[in-house]
């Protein structure tokens, strides 16, 4: 069994906006976190899951209030917003 294939990356506007809002801490932890869902690497801090009810998008955790919003299509990782934890709820919806 190989060794399995690091997913592509593409990242919204959206996303890059919110990036550049981040603080330079939070930019490196976001690199990291973003690095382990291209490589599939599921760590306890990330806390990967889908965003209910819809299961269209997933989120992992940045920091104790950040989420990062993606989805994955056919070997690419989209990175669509970084977002508040109690705003998660908006990308539950188709």
């Amino acid at each position: 069994m190989g060794a399995r294939r690091p997913l592509e990356g593409s990242f919204t506007e959206t996303w890059q906006r919110s990036y550049r809002a981040l603080s330079l801490d939070d930019q490196r932890r976001c690199d990291r976190a973003v690095v382990a869902i291209l490589r599939g690497e599921s760590t306890s801090g990330l806390r990967l899951k889908p965003i209910l009810p819809q299961r269209v998008y997933s989120e992992a955790r940045l920091n104790k209030g950040d989420r990062i919003v993606f989805r994955i299509e056919r070997g690419l990782a989209i990175f669509i917003d970084i977002v508040a934890h109690d705003e998660i709820s908006k990308y539950g919806k188709a």
